[in-house]
Parts: C-alpha cells; sequence; structure tokens
C-alpha cells in the first residue's frame, strides 16, 4: 500500500478483519466481564450461609445484596468519564484491581458492617469496569461486527455466574462460604497484572488526546502490518474532541429521546437480572429447597442467559431493537412468574428459570449492544457508563423492594410474580426506541 498523508483510524479499523491483537483485546475484555459476573452473584449464593455465622437477618440480605450494587452504580457513573479523559486501559486495569482486592477482604468479614464496607467498595470496581471493557472492545472491532462482538463480550458475565453456581454447589458445605471470595479475589488480582502487560488504550482515544506519534503508528502496524505510513502522515478520528461536560452531550445532537429510552429501559432491566440473580438462592431455600440445587438452579439460571446474550448481538444486527427487546422482556416476565408457582418441583423450577435467564441474557446484552451504536469516541464511556449507572441504580433498588416485600410477609410465589411484573414496563420502553431515534443519535 503506497504511503498516506493521512489515516482515518476508524476507517482503517472498518475495513480491516479483526486480527491478532483486536482478538487479544476482546478475549481480556471478556475475562474482566466474567469476573465481573462472579464477583457480583457471589454474593447470592452464598448469603444463605453467610447469614446465620454473621447473625445476618432475613430483613437485611436486600441490603446486603444492594451494598455492591450501590457501589456499581457509582463506578459505573464516575469512573465512565474518567475512562474518556484518561483513558480506558488505566481505568480498566484500576477498577479490576480493586474489585479483585475488596472481594478478597470480604472472605475475611466477620460483622455485618464489614461485608457492606467490602461489598460497596467492590461494588465500586465492578461498576467502574463495565463501561471501559466495552468501549475498548466496541473501538477495536470494526462497525459491521461491533454489535455482535459486544453480545458476545458480555457473555462473560452470565458465564461467571455459571461457574460461581457450580463452584458454590461444591465448595461451600465442603469448606465454607469464604471459598468463593477468595477465589473471586485472587483471580482479578491476578487479571490485572495481565492487562498491565498485554492491554494497549484505544486507538481513536489516543489520537483525540494527541498521543505520541510513534505510540500510533505501532498500534496501527499491529492491526494492519500492509499499511505505509508516511513519516509526516496525520491520524485523525471521525468523532470529534469532547467539550464541556461530557454527560451534556448525551442530550444533544438528537440524542436525547434515544438516551431517555435507554436510561429507562437500563433501569428495569438490570433491576430485573441482578434482582433475580440475588435473591433466588434465598427464596428458594424458604421455599424448602436446598443449598446445593438452589445453587446449581442459578447455574442454571445464569447458563440460560449465556446462550440468550451471545444471540442478542445477532438479532439486533438483523433484527429491529423494538421488535427484538419487548418479547424478550415479556418473556422474562411470564417465566420468572412461572418460578414462584412452581418452587415445590426443582424440575420445574430450574427449567423456567433457564427461561428466564435466557430472555434476560438476550434483553441485557441487547441493550448493551446497542448503546455503544448511539454516540461516537469522545462520549461513548461516558454514555456507556451512565447507561450502566442507571442499570445499576435499578439493580440497587431491586434487592431493597423485594426485601421490604419479604419482611412484610409476602410468599415466594409473590415475591417472584414482583420481581418479574416490571419487565413488562421495559418492553413498553424499548419498544419506543425507533430506528429513527437512533439514526438522528447517529447523525
Amino acid at each position: 500500500m503506497s504511503a498516506s498523508s493521512s489515516v482515518n483510524i476508524a476507517e482503517l479499523i472498518d475495513r480491516r478483519p479483526l486480527g491478532r491483537m483486536q482478538i487479544t483485546i476482546i478475549v481480556l475484555c471478556g475475562l474482566v466481564a466474567l469476573l465481573d459476573g462472579f464477583d457480583l452473584l457471589a454474593i447470592g449464593v452464598a448469603a444463605p450461609a453467610m447469614a446465620g455465622p454473621l447473625h445476618i437477618a432475613p430483613n437485611q440480605l436486600g441490603a446486603v445484596f444492594s451494598a455492591a450494587l450501590f457501589g456499581l452504580m457509582l463506578g459505573a457513573f464516575g469512573l465512565g468519564p474518567i475512562a474518556d479523559r484518561y483513558g480506558r486501559r488505566y481505568a480498566l486495569i484500576g477498577a479490576t484491581a480493586t474489585f479483585g482486592l475488596f472481594t478478597l477482604c470480604t472472605a475475611s468479614a466477620a460483622t455485618l458492617q464489614q461485608v457492606f464496607l467490602f461489598r460497596f467498595l467492590a461494588g465500586v470496581g465492578l461498576g467502574g469496569a463495565m463501561p471501559s471493557f466495552i468501549s475498548m472492545a466496541a473501538e477495536y472491532t470494526p462497525r459491521s461486527k461491533r454489535q455482535v462482538v459486544v453480545g458476545l463480550l458480555w457473555t462473560g458475565f452470565p458465564l461467571g455466574g455459571v461457574i460461581v453456581g457450580l463452584v458454590a454447589s461444591r465448595v461451600i458445605d465442603a469448606v465454607g462460604w469464604q471459598a468463593l471470595f477468595y477465589i473471586g479475589g485472587i483471580l482479578p488480582l491476578g487479571l490485572s497484572i495481565v492487562l498491565i502487560r498485554a492491554l494497549p488504550d484505544s486507538i481513536e482515544f489516543l489520537v483525540m488526546r494527541g498521543a505520541a506519534w510513534p505510540k500510533i503508528r505501532y498500534l496501527l502496524a499491529r492491526i494492519d502490518p500492509t499499511v505505509d505510513i508516511a513519516p509526516d502522515c496525520q491520524f485523525v478520528s471521525d468523532s470529534e474532541k469532547n467539550r464541556g461536560v461530557p454527560v451534556w452531550q448525551l442530550f444533544s445532537a438528537g440524542r436525547a429521546g434515544g438516551t431517555i429510552l435507554l436510561w429507562a429501559s437500563y433501569f428495569v432491566t438490570f433491576m430485573l437480572l441482578v434482582t433475580s440473580a440475588t435473591w433466588t438462592p434465598t427464596l428458594l431455600r424458604r421455599g424448602g429447597i436446598d443449598g446445593a440445587q438452589s445453587s446449581v438452579a442459578m447455574a442454571l439460571f445464569a447458563l440460560g442467559s449465556v446462550v440468550g446474550t451471545p444471540l442478542a448481538g445477532f438479532l439486533v444486527s438483523r433484527c429491529p431493537a423494538r421488535s427484538v427487546l419487548p418479547a424478550a422482556l415479556v418473556g422474562s416476565a411470564m417465566t420468572l412468574g412461572a418460578v414462584g408457582q412452581a418452587n415445590q418441583s426443582i424440575t420445574l423450577v430450574t427449567t423456567f428459570l433457564a427461561l428466564a435467564g435466557f430472555f434476560l441474557g438476550i434483553a441485557s446484552s441487547g441493550l448493551i449492544a446497542l448503546a455503544p451504536l448511539l454516540y461516537s469516541t469522545a462520549i461513548r464511556s461516558t454514555a456507556v457508563g451512565w447507561a450502566m449507572g442507571i442499570g445499576r441504580f435499578g439493580s440497587f433498588v431491586g434487592p431493597l423492594a423485594i426485601g421490604l416485600l419479604v419482611n412484610h410477609g409476602w410468599h415466594v410465589g409473590e415475591s417472584f410474580d414482583a420481581i418479574g411484573a416490571p419487565a413488562l414496563c421495559a418492553a413498553l420502553f424499548t419498544s419506543l426506541i425507533s430506528t429513527d431515534l437512533v439514526e438522528k443519535s447517529l447523525g
């Protein structure tokens, strides 16, 4: 290829197939997502075993579940703009090390107050990692494959839930609940060291921030070894440089309608996803299903999500999001309600939970695959971070609300109905995210 006086970073990535470096970046981001899911969902399967030794009353479990989710919300809100200002790489490494460290500390918690503190601080790291690994993977992926790659990437989150459910069914009774948090702490700390050595920053981000010319050239050569870059070559990006406070740009240039609908959809969908994942083991125990069976049931819930999550990127890239997402959310409401009616049969419970996980996997991953396409590189981490933060606010509210209902004597079936019913609202919100709104946001 002849030497170019100007190279458009986005166009170069779009016209090249995924190469070795890009696949490595996507895999590393997927590992962070997997450990993120493991650590977040560990408290749900560990809580029944923790309650007795740590003197946690049933009406306090909602607060225990929501401690990390409150931290998640703050992390998603706060670290998204930091990633846009200082780079995805530093934000992702710091967030991964943070949730690893405080998950490890949870294993040594001796009081309810320590559990609250360590889960909150772990949650800050968990929430901060999400916008960075989503934006990093999206920016190294050609636009034609971006929805599918982000959907596949998010598969790591429910896959972490599968692993934590299967591990919990073996280790909690054998060696104690602390083992889950030792595993969930050591692995992210090890991964953060790998990220330091192997993860570059986003090239588009480096161009926008005026990074050193040789650094950008080196990364471009790794993506496309055939590109001939002249010594006076200028690197350019399609994305405008960010001006002012990034969050206000989410409501400019025709993005306001899409942003509001996206936030409402995130709020309800992630409230469902996390509330069902955290409260289901405890509700099943109250319905007479033992701890090991509850852990296996949760593993199948997560496995259903593993199947649905990558399918979402495929569906959203070929069918209108306003058709795919509402159908998945209605399916979620129906199957979660069915779990509560079938709680005396472990076979029916696991079947309906697997289906609920499948539908919620499509809904949550579909929203995540859609969000990066609504915003330019300059504000993408902020946009994804705020959307995830709104989702995590829903995740924070949901477990507390179910805790209040349980404390007021709601039965298992009624509690599952309450978990699933908001999905019908989310179905309405997502049905209003029209193609016109997306096209305006992209414009």
